[in-house]
């Protein structure tokens, strides 16, 4: 059983971070037109909280907060599971200086679409009926306000004459919610004594706002009085190789409610620890049948922060999950016992039907087959088409799924093992298409395909090696001592 799965570190949750993150977060919910339930907003922190690492200052985890409440949100709404996209100045020296110079020469309505653009967020077109002007007007005071944040970040010794509006309408976004620190006056917002706030400061404007809305409550911003830590949970993340795509609604159907699907990272599925068990005979049973074979699953289980929420899962977990997996090789599922090997193909009725209508004939001729000697077959054939050069040759080949493979190259009139393959290792030689490609640095090579690892191939190699055919006695070597392998030497190049 593979069972070196990755643990992550607790998170505790910052007693200085509630407050600033709640608001954040509730303000984003809100945003998005998702009712603030408290069943909601408790989801949300935990998901925010728990992507902050201890180090982090209370500006830069405020501002880190409403990257990860989007990615809540698109969990929430569209179950996606995704890395958040960064932004490039996240680390740029920012601070309240950037708003005040801005601010200090802006009229009335430069103010007002600075905060409801710019900090609260609000679409243009709603920024021009709340300020009682055409659209394109407004376009022109954001057009200015540009101007005045690249003015006052040469003033700072940044120059953002080469950033282009996106880039800096983001950056004064930035400058648009800085806190300033100022403690909450709960006695004040959310009560029309609490509107002196909302041109202060970013954090206080939003609080009054939902306070005054009833989004929040001042309960929701009171500190918890212990030390808490976002809640753990084991996962595993089960990936299916693309060449065997077909098989992901197979894999789908059987592990029904116990796999949460993600189709945007690939054909993968999230499992939760509780349920590995019930993963593990599903996918057996799936790998007897070939549907999928083995080799093409893989699964990393990790330990760390996360939970459950209706039907997705918050924190990093999930996504930490998914990282591990592409270290896994194929065929390794953390958890569980060795998937076995597909069983053989059962036989075709129309041969019973083919050999009672011979019969008769078989057995009048038994004798001579059996005087008659015979060549036998190999039980993991081999179909190669080779592509022979002076330095190197193209193998493409088709086997069976439980084929072990061993590739021989003879360069400088040496035979020497290029590598072997087991059922499952061969998986990364796919083309996609049922076949598999290696490409390897000599003039000609010899490739051979067994039911069993070839334990002895070296010893065969310097038998074969003083021969004045090397590949080709190689050949007869093999097949020799292993009846039912099968062998194929590529063809000498052109001008070799």
């Amino acid at each position: 059983m593979s069972t070196g799965f990755f643990q992550m570190n607790d998170v505790m949750i910052r007693n200085e971070l509630w407050v600033p993150i709640t608001i954040r977060v509730a303000w984003d919910i809100y945003m998005a037109r998702i009712d603030v339930r408290p069943n909601i907003l408790k989801a949300a922190q935990i998901h925010v909280l728990s992507h902050l690492s201890a180090e982090l200052p209370v500006d830069k985890a405020e501002r880190l907060a409403g990257v990860y409440s989007q990615d809540f949100i698109k969990r929430y709404t569209e179950q996606r599971y995704e890395m958040p996209a960064w932004d490039a100045d996240f680390e740029a020296p920012f601070s309240l200086d950037y708003r005040t110079k801005i601010l200090e020469r802006a009229d009335k309505t430069s103010h007002r679409v600075f905060w409801l653009y710019y900090s609260d967020g609000l679409p243009l077109q709603k920024v021009a009926q709340k300020v009682s002007k055409p659209l394109r007007t407004v376009e022109k005071v954001c057009a200015v306000l540009r101007k005045q944040m690249r003015r006052v970040a040469s003033e700072m010794g940044l120059d953002m004459q080469t950033w282009n509006d996106n880039r800096v309408d983001r950056a004064i976004s930035f400058v648009g919610t800085l806190a300033t620190g100022e403690p909450l006056n709960l006695d004040e917002l959310g009560t029309g004594a609490g509107k002196k706030y909302t041109r202060r400061c970013p954090r206080l404007r939003r609080a009054h706002y939902l306070l005054r809305k009833g989004v929040l409550s001042t309960r929701d911003l009171q500190i918890p009085d212990d030390n808490q830590f976002v809640p753990r949970r084991q996962m595993l993340a089960l990936r299916l190789h693309p060449d065997a795509k077909r098989y992901a609604k197979n894999i789908a159907e059987a592990l029904g409610d116990s796999g949460v699907s993600i189709e945007q990272q690939g054909h993968a599925w999230l499992i939760d620890g509780v349920d590995i068990e019930t993963a593990e005979e599903v996918l057996r049973d799936l790998a007897y049948h070939g549907t999928p074979a083995k080799q093409y699953v893989r699964g990393a289980m990790v330990s760390g922060p996360g939970d459950w929420f209706e039907s997705f899962v918050l924190g990093p977990l999930p996504m930490r999950c998914l990282d591990a997996v592409r270290s896994k090789t194929w065929g390794d599922v953390d958890g569980m016992e060795e998937l076995p090997v597909p069983l053989p193909p059962p036989p075709k009725a129309t041969q019973w039907w083919f050999a009672a209508a011979v019969s008769t004939i078989l057995s009048l001729t038994s004798i001579a087959w059996a005087l008659e000697t015979t060549e036998s077959s190999s039980v993991v054939p081999l179909e190669a088409e080779f592509d022979s050069h002076v330095e190197f040759v193209d193998v493409r080949f088709d086997v069976s799924e439980a084929a072990y493979i061993s590739v021989v190259r003879f360069k400088g009139g040496i035979l020497q093992l290029e590598e072997s393959f087991t059922p499952i290792t061969k998986g990364r030689l796919s083309t996609g298409d049922g076949r598999f490609i290696l490409r390897v640095d000599a003039p000609r090579i010899a490739v051979i395909s067994s039911s069993q690892p070839i334990d002895d191939l070296d010893i065969l190699m310097q038998a074969a090696q003083v021969n004045s055919h090397p590949v080709e006695a190689l050949s007869t070597q093999v097949l020799s001592k292993y009846p039912t392998a099968d062998v194929v030497v590529s063809p000498l190049a052109q001008g070799y």
